[in-house]
């Protein structure tokens, strides 16, 4: 293998000339010389090497290297792969720390102690300080970097690309991210350590020169980072566990405050796309407990200080959770695209939880979409393995009351939209929709009844296992409702219910026991969905679903019983949004809008609108978003004669804001009447209250068309639910999808 030898650079910045091309994936061998510039046997020799007299060069770098293909806007992932130290390692430093040496004219030893030691690569000790402590060598590299697109960095100083971190986690086996200002990233690899602890107290390491073989990937963030945080991943030698390390850097001299500052902001933006469910304050928090703070250069009079957050796996399954072994693997491709098979890394496993029965069929045509062939598997098997070269489906086969209890443990779930109408799970994303034939819920009547008018049967016993979805589409008392489990045409001839509610497909079950379809309430179908949204990159990644780029978030409106909700679950479930990704959202009804919700009884309404919005939801730039409530209720009560400047208060929290509000309008005494028909009542549902705040929706509505840009559509909410859904169906098909 080729060594590419040390030119000795002592700058880092855009160049015309680079040192050499590399290729992506390609391995090479780096020289680098110590930070003093050259090797020195003895005392003498290294004082030689320190004194006035030498040229100042030192912390000489490996640069700049070309890596064919990157581009600005990218990341660098530059792999360790092994760190080969030469035979003498020494530490002293005229200025650095946080006891430099005492400044005279003659240069004098005498103020610290010159520790010098030869390395036994075989036994990886340190021979000659052995007598005073018994040190293994544990090599680092001291600066790593990219080009800056403009200024210079010095040798022995960072920036924004990179440069001198003094860090003991870049060591062999780790990963180190690097992002890319310039066409070929411009790589620069020097000052290697053989030894070095967090902090760097003396302001100087046991300096080595080393052939330092790595291997460089190009990475592209699936949202632009707006701070380009630099990070490590790999063995953290102190825990020796995998862990996540964000980098900070101190602008100026002597500060580690900032450096432990920018690293907190940092490891908060990166924590957010491995989590997007988080919002940034809760993450802020949440440092508290998992983040640890650690220095790499802690303090300097001649350079930045340096200092990480320092994530361990343990911390890390904390808030993110796989069943694959490394994690470290998950967590790249949640962060980055990427278009190559890593051949040299172990499977990633997909767990499919799969309602079965006909939805297996369902399930077989998602596979055979990936471009995998069903394999013949005993119709009996309820878990079993489908291997591909990227990923191991594994599939599992349950009913889905197994399916939604466990919900989370599964990284895709198959069911019928009818299941999560009925039961709705909000943590569910819904990813892909299925047409089931010519799937839909009807209401089914006796032969001889057929050409009765609808409000007939609203009125008299109706029997079904779908009781919510009922009440959902119609004003119907719980008394009139007939709850079983299946079998529901029976009821007719027993004579528990005068017509049905259910599922039909062909019909024939329903002709067979003399009924007919009276009337469609809705059509669905099945859907691919997952509670995992951190996992959506790599869903993308791994090609098991369809990125999308034209996101868009839309809201749902009104006062208690205008159907807003119902609308909302519909828009979610029943395939709207096509084969979009979008997600449900009750912020106030969320754990976020509970807990907010005493800061309301105590009249506090600018405060419990702003925490709502401001923590509700965070994962709007990767999905599309369905609001049941949003902005519009946040302003009722803040919107007040002379409050103008709290309500924009609330609109700024709220940002990003929704681009389509649907303001699902009626009137008062029907939206009551609704109302009544539920088994529960809570304060909102008085006709007092409707009416007060069927005005303050009003107001409101008025105030956001004013000062906003959003675009606010009414929904006449006294029509059916399925006469509204026709109507939002109309709106979404003029916006862009994927």
């Amino acid at each position: 293998m080729e060594i590419i030898k040390s030119n000795r650079s002592i700058t880092m910045e855009k160049a015309d000339e680079f040192l050499k091309k590399i290729k992506p994936e390609e391995e090479v061998t780096i020289e680098t010389i110590n930070a003093f510039g050259d090797r020195f046997e003895n005392l003498s020799e290294l004082e030689d090497l320190m004194s006035m007299n030498n040229p100042p060069h030192h912390h000489p770098l490996t640069g700049p290297i070309y890596v064919e293909g990157a581009m600005p806007g990218d990341f660098l992932k530059v792999q360790i792969e092994s760190i080969e130290l030469f035979d003498m390692a020494q530490m002293l430093s005229k200025s650095a720390g946080i006891a430099p040496l005492e400044k005279d004219e003659n240069f004098d030893f005498s103020s610290r102690y010159p520790i010098y030691a030869q390395v036994e690569n075989k036994t990886k000790k340190l021979r000659y300080i052995k007598s005073q402590m018994n040190l293994e060598v544990a090599p680092c590299v001291g600066m790593i970097a990219t080009m800056p697109k403009e200024g210079i960095i010095k040798t022995g100083h960072i920036g924004v690309t990179g440069g001198n971190f003094d860090n003991p986690f870049i060591t062999e086996g780790v990963s180190i991210y690097l992002p890319v200002q310039v066409e070929g990233a411009g790589l620069y690899l020097g000052d290697v350590h053989a030894k070095q602890a967090y902090g760097e107290l003396s302001g100087i390491a046991l300096e080595a020169s080393a052939n330092v073989k790595i291997k460089v990937s190009i990475l592209k963030p699936w949202i632009p980072f707006e701070s380009n945080p630099i990070f490590i991943m790999g063995k953290e030698p102190l825990t020796k566990q995998n862990a996540l390390a964000v980098i900070g850097i101190g602008k100026s001299f002597k500060n580690g405050d900032e450096a432990v500052r920018d690293s907190f902001f940092k490891t908060v933006e990166v924590i957010k796309r491995l989590k997007p469910t988080l919002s940034e304050m809760m993450i802020r928090s949440m440092l508290s407990l998992i983040g640890n703070s650690m220095a790499g250069q802690a303090y300097s009079n001649t350079s930045e200080s340096t200092s990480q957050i320092l994530l361990t796996e343990d911390e890390i399954r904390s808030i993110y959770f796989t069943e694959n072994e490394n994690i470290l693997d998950d967590l790249e491709l949640c962060l980055f695209r990427s278009d190559k098979d890593a051949k040299d890394k172990p499977k990633t496993l997909i767990t499919i939880g799969a309602v079965k029965g006909r939805l297996q069929k369902v399930l077989h045509k998602y596979i055979e979409s990936l471009g995998i062939e069903i394999p013949e598997i005993n119709p009996r098997l309820l878990v079993y393995d489908i291997e591909t070269p990227k990923y191991i489906l594994r599939i599992n086969l349950l009913k889905w009351k197994d399916i939604s209890k466990n919900y989370n443990k599964f990284d895709l779930v198959i069911y019928g939209a009818d299941k999560w109408l009925e039961n709705s799970n909000k943590a569910f994303v819904a990813l892909k929709h299925f047409e089931q034939n010519d799937c839909r819920m009807s209401i089914l009547v006796p032969n001889e009844l057929k050409d009765y008018p609808l409000s007939y049967f609203l009125k008299r016993n109706i029997a079904t296992t779908y009781p919510n979805i009922l009440k959902q589409n119609y004003d119907i008392k719980d008394s009139n409702i007939v709850e079983m489990e299946g079998s529901v045409e029976a009821s007719i001839k027993l004579g528990w219910a005068d017509s049905i509610f259910d599922v039909v497909e062909t019909g024939e079950t329903a002709k067979v026991n003399g009924l007919v379809e009276h009337t469609e309430v809705v059509k669905f179908g099945a859907v691919l969905a997952t509670a995992r949204i951190d996992k959506l990159p790599l869903f993308v990644n791994l090609g098991l679903i369809e990125p999308i780029n034209n996101k868009i978030s839309v809201a749902f409106d009104g006062i208690d019983g205008s159907g807003k909700s119902t609308l909302a679950k519909n828009v979610v479930q029943t395939g709207l949004f096509r084969n979009s990704q979008v997600v449900l959202v009750e912020p106030f009804s969320g754990k976020v809008g509970k807990d907010a919700f005493s800061l309301w009884k105590a009249n506090k309404f600018l405060l419990w609108a702003e925490i709502v919005g401001k923590q509700h939801w965070s994962a709007r730039n990767i999905v599309n978003t369905v609001y049941d409530r949003s902005l519009l209720t946040a302003l009722v009560d803040n919107l007040e004669q002379g409050k103008e400047d709290t309500a924009l208060k609330v609109i700024k929290a709220w940002e990003p804001l929704p681009d389509i509000l649907f303001y699902c309008k009626i009137p008062a005494q029907i939206a009551y009447e609704r109302n009544m028909q539920r088994a529960e009542h809570d304060e909102f549902e008085s006709l007092e209250s409707l009416e007060y705040y069927e005005k303050k929706y009003e107001e409101s509505v008025e105030f956001l068309k004013e000062h906003t840009n959003i675009k606010v559509v009414e929904i006449d909410a006294t029509n059916s639910t399925h006469e509204s859904i026709q109507k939002v169906k109309e709106i979404l098909q003029n916006e862009r999808f994927d």
